[in-house]
């Protein structure tokens, strides 16, 4: 009945037990992990509806399914039962039988043995031997096979098992047999032969390896013409032994030997030949090969014997398939080794014994090939090729045949970016490798640098190694667009029709190429948006960094970018930059300039031609000496036309600017210049007070004439000079025109000197100012330098020191060493001595100016430091965003080293190049161990450190491997601060040796300069108290006195206009009056007069 319940009981039995599960259509109703083995019940209750549920039975042999219907009537409280038997594996088939047997197969037939289909049979076999196994032959469908490929001679075992759907079934009883006999397959083994008394020969060998049965015998084949055919040769035949004699040979003759072995079925192959010498001298026998390297043989052999003894062997071998015999003779013994053979070579050896009776007999020719070994030269004809900007094209030859010393199995590639400086291996980037198979002879290098130079080498291998690389080839990437923009793109609007556009370079790694020229693109703006096409100006100079863009219109807004090109083509274009150009202005007025007379010049201009209806203001004149800035500036009405110049000088260049103003302000400029004739100074220089005097020089300066007096351009001075008091005439020195300060040397102690100068021009020379009177200074035996010493040394530089009371006066030293002369100022106290040799010892004189011509008086003897610290350490940046770098150092020999030290070089920059990078020899060491900051300072005397100059920033005592620049490290004991930004850097490490002598230092080469980004850095808090007063004090002078100036001028300046009828800006200082002032030049020499 509907609803009620219903047990269905399903069982399996095999072998083995199957897994049984219960599925209704697709779901199974049994989990996988709680089938049970053999028997499972399905309870169902609440049945409504009619089902077919599916019993499922699977084991290793396979799946079985049963389907069980249930209907509504059949709905009750009972259960159904049912079994499901699975299908067995196959017996096994009867015992085989052979039916047929050869050398080299064996046929059995076989009795099924299974009432039930067999699918098919599987054969297995094996020789009967301990380690032989089991070999298979399946898909037989028949009860009969013959299995081929057998051994001769051989037992051998066979079963039989059958297969069904269910598997594989156990095998039958296995069968035994022998396979038929069949000659021999291999020839007898270590033929040997000896001569003995009598013209007898004793001839001895082994079995063969495969003799195919029972061996019934052998035949011992000899002759004296091993090129006759064998039939012709005599026969020995031996039965049942491994050793025979033969008789009745012929003296003095060489035999040939060959020896076969029989079956009952034939004949089996000959040996090698071998041959023997009939004399009473022995052959060597197994004569055969030992070790083997890529260059040498090992020969071994027992040795021949001979009743009166072996006195030399000889060694005849060959190279290969040459013809050429090399020998070789050496003494008794059992083995040789041949030595300096070319690797993966085959060579072919004979040996004979020689004793008192003569040489015997030659072994046969045995060969070996030596071992393969590296290529022993780089493969041939390198070539390369540009196939992109980012892809080179490699290929090769392989190596000579000779060189390569084996089979080539594969090529390696190996590039690498050419660095800035060739001998900068330690910093350059690293190398990159590509395997190459030994069939390829080329490669494609993809995914490199654009327009980037790459080193390039190809080696070759074998299975031992690679061998040498080849030259290196230098190869250059092809060019593309250039990858970036131009940098920091300015417009400055110059007037209403003019725009200059300003740019740097792109970015040397982004230039993808040799930078051409340059292209401003430039559009017309109306609302946002632009109007026509875009116009383009073309710069074609790589160096270009500014344009002028003329013919604009008036009042307009306009979009600039600037864009980069090499070979092919535009790169990335600028930002846009929006500029508005100026109202309009009226074109440049007619200029003209005239010398009215020797001192004054008469300016003339007419108006400029204006558009329609544009009003003209006036005028602006600028004018003055080409060579003094800033020009004077005066303002005239429309109307006036002209200007009287007064006071001109003789021999200057005077510039003269006008431009018309109008509501939009000044226009275009008229330019011209007045070229006034030279003449000789009509005055002369002024020699400047505060000469220095010492006992045997005069150390003076001066100042040219006045401008108003120099009359032209100076073209040399004139210096004279004598003793006061004397007749003689003076001595005349000619100086160069830049020159504003000379030092008389080799005067008199404690004399008198009479001092005059005059300036030439062209024209001639001016007149000699009035003689100045200085006396030299009386010697003080006892106030000279004195204590040189070594101050301290490095590989290439000695500084030397001196004690000596400065008095500010100039005192000459001369040091010789060498040969060389060098002088020094005894002021400075110290003198650098570079150029030097390391690990030299040098000697070195000293004499000061009181005894210049005579012996030295001092004698200093130094050494320069050892040759470490050769390799510069190496940068790795990566923590930009906060101004650190890593550096690690190359390793060495630290023993005599007592401290080590890191330096930092700020760098300064002039129109990009970097300045200021000394050697680090010859820095003022004593300067950068003077400044060491020690750990735990305070803020404001780190924010108080200059580091403009170098510094150091760690100090060890063992170096470490690497060290963080702006990190703190626990082995340092100097203050570690952070970099500036925006500053450029090189650094190098300082070494202090252990020395005897004097204080003694190493340093590393500069390396790589670094820039630090340029970021904003919160400047460090000042400290309260004292700290605070350094800070705010000099802030509120500077302000208060600022603004003291700034009322000064503010009421001169209202003094001024008050004074005067009109407008004018004399920007030079010159008080001139409307119509008649005061030449600017004139009142300038007024109002600075030399004293």
């Amino acid at each position: 009945m509907p609803g009620g319940s219903v047990n269905i009981t399903c069982v399996a039995v095999g072998s083995p037990m199957p897994y049984v599960k219960w599925m209704l259509n697709a779901e199974d109703l049994t989990p996988d992990d709680e089938m049970p083995v053999g028997r499972n019940v399905l309870e169902l209750s609440s049945v409504r509806e009619s089902a077919n549920y599916t019993c499922v039975a699977m084991s290793s042999l396979g799946i079985i399914e049963a389907v069980a219907q249930i209907t509504q009537s059949q709905i009750n409280i009972f259960s159904l039962f049912f079994c499901v038997a699975t299908t067995a594996l196959p017996k096994p088939p009867g015992t085989p039988m052979v039916t047929e047997t050869t050398a080299t197969s064996v046929t059995i037939t076989w009795d099924s043995g299974n009432p039930d289909p067999v699918t098919y049979y599987i054969i297995q076999y094996r020789a009967r031997s301990p380690d032989s196994k089991f070999e298979t032959v399946d898909s037989i469908t028949t009860t009969r096979y013959s299995i081929g490929g057998l051994y001769p001679n051989t037992e051998y075992e066979i079963r039989v098992s059958a297969v069904n759907s269910i598997g594989q079934g156990p095998p039958s009883e296995p069968v035994e047999t022998r396979t038929g006999e069949q000659a021999p397959a291999s020839p007898p083994r270590n033929i040997k032969a000896q001569i003995l008394p009598q013209n007898t020969m004793m001839v001895q060998w082994e079995e063969p390896e495969e003799p195919n049965g029972q061996i019934k015998g052998y035949r011992v084949f000899y002759t004296m013409d091993d090129s006759q055919p064998m039939s012709l040769w005599q026969i020995h035949n031996v039965q049942e032994s491994l050793i025979t004699t033969i008789q009745s040979l012929v003296p003095q003759e060489t035999y040939t030997i060959k020896v076969l072995a029989f079956t009952s079925v034939g004949d089996g192959p000959f040996s090698a030949p071998i041959q023997v010498k009939v004399l009473q001298g022995g052959q060597p026998s197994k004569f055969q090969i030992g070790a083997v390297s890529d260059t040498s043989i090992e020969l071994t052999w027992e040795p021949a014997y001979e009743k009166e003894g072996i006195i030399n062997y000889e060694l005849r071998y060959k190279e290969g398939d040459s013809d050429t015999q090399m020998t070789k003779t050496f003494g008794p013994t059992k083995s040789y080794v041949v030595e300096s053979l070319r690797p993966n070579t085959k060579y072919r050896f004979s040996l004979a014994a020689i004793s008192n009776k003569g040489i015997g007999a030659f072994t046969n020719e045995i060969s070996e090939r030596t071992l393969q070994a590296k290529p022993s030269a780089p493969p041939q004809e390198i070539k390369c090729s540009t196939t992109s900007s980012t892809s080179l094209l490699v290929s090769w030859r392989p190596p000579p045949l000779k060189s390569q010393n084996g089979d080539l199995m594969g090529y390696r590639v190996r590039y690498q970016v050419v660095g800035p400086s060739e001998g900068a291996n330690d910093d350059a980037d690293p190398m990159e490798e590509l395997p190459v198979p030994p069939t390829e002879e080329r490669v494609l290098l993809q995914r490199l640098e654009k327009w980037t130079q790459y080193r390039i080498t190809v080696s070759a291998s074998t299975e031992i190694g690679s061998g040498p690389e080849s030259e290196p080839l230098i190869c250059r990437t092809d060019e593309d667009v250039p990858g970036a923009a131009p940098r920091r793109v300015e417009v400055e609007v110059l007037n209403s029709t003019a725009l200059k556009v300003m740019w740097r370079s792109v970015t040397p790694g982004k230039q993808n190429g040799q930078i051409r020229g340059y292209q401003v693109h430039y559009v017309r703006v109306e609302n946002g948006e632009s109007r026509g096409l875009p116009l383009i100006k073309d710069v074609m100079l790589a160096d270009a960094q500014e344009m002028v863009i003329g013919g604009l219109k008036p009042d307009t807004t306009y979009s600039v970018t600037v864009a980069a090109y090499t070979t092919k083509g535009d790169g990335a274009r600028s930002k846009p930059k929006v500029v508005v150009t100026k109202g309009a202005v009226p074109g440049p007025p007619y200029l003209s300039v005239a010398q009215d007379s020797k001192t004054s010049a008469v300016v003339h201009w007419d108006p400029p031609d204006l558009i329609n209806g544009m009003d003209l203001q006036g005028y602006r004149l600028q004018f003055g000496r080409k060579d003094v800035s800033p020009l004077a500036t005066l303002e005239f009405a429309p109307h006036e036309r002209q200007y009287f110049v007064g006071n001109i000088h003789r021999g200057a260049t005077y510039l003269f600017k006008i431009s018309a103003k109008s509501r939009g302000g000044f226009g275009e400029e008229a330019v011209a210049e007045l070229a006034v004739p030279e003449n000789t100074p009509g005055g002369y220089p002024q020699i400047n007070e505060g000469s220095m005097v010492t006992c045997c020089s005069v150390q003076l300066s001066w100042s040219p004439p006045v401008l108003a007096e120099r009359n032209g351009v100076i073209t040399e001075y004139t210096l004279a000079y004598k003793e006061a008091g004397t007749r003689e005439a003076p001595q005349e020195l000619r100086l160069p025109p830049h020159q504003s300060s000379f030092e008389l040397n080799s005067l008199k102690p404690n004399s008198a000197y009479d001092v005059k100068i005059r300036a030439h021009t062209s024209i001639g020379p001016g007149p000699y100012s009035p003689p100045i009177q200085y006396r030299t200074m009386a010697i003080d035996t006892t106030d000279v330098p004195k204590n040189f010493t070594v101050k301290w040394a490095t590989k290439t530089t000695i500084v030397l020191g001196w004690k000596f009371s400065d008095r500010g006066l100039p005192y000459k030293c001369m040091i010789e060493y060498n040969g060389q002369k060098m002088d020094v100022d005894a002021r400075k106290l110290k003198a650098y001595i570079t150029g030097l040799r390391h690990s030299v010892t040098y000697k070195f004189g000293v004499k000061c100016q009181e005894g210049l011509e005579g012996e030295p008086r001092h004698r200093v003897t130094a050494s320069t430091a050892p040759f470490i610290l050769i390799k510069k350490p190496k940068l790795d940046i990566y923590a930009e965003a906060e101004n650190k770098l890593t550096m690690s150092f190359p390793s060495f020999n630290s023993g005599d080293v007592k401290n080590f030290y890191v330096v930092v070089v700020p760098l300064k920059r002039t129109s990009g190049t970097v300045k200021n990078l000394k050697n680090p020899d010859e820095m003022d060491i004593e300067e950068l161990l003077r400044d060491v900051i020690p750990k735990r300072r305070s803020r404001r005397q780190l924010a108080q450190l200059d580091q403009r100059s170098a510094y150091i920033t760690a100090c060890f005592k063992k170096l470490p491997s690497t060290f963080t620049v702006g990190y703190d490290h626990p082995l340092s004991s100097c203050e570690n601060k952070p970099l500036e930004p925006g500053q450029e850097y090189a650094f190098f490490l300082l070494a202090e040796l252990n020395s005897t002598v004097g204080k003694m230092f190493a340093t590393s080469p500069f390396t790589d300069t670094v820039m630090t980004p340029e970021l904003v850095v919160d400047p460090l808090p000042v400290e309260t108290g004292d700290g605070l007063i350094w800070v705010v004090g000099p802030v509120l002078a500077v302000v208060f006195i600022i603004g003291i100036v700034i009322s000064i001028l503010l009421l001169k300046n209202r003094k001024r206009k008050e004074s005067e009828p009109r407008t004018k800006c004399l920007l030079n200082n010159a008080d001139i009056t409307p119509h008649h002032p005061t030449d600017p030049v004139e009142m300038r020499r007024i109002n600075f007069q030399t004293p």
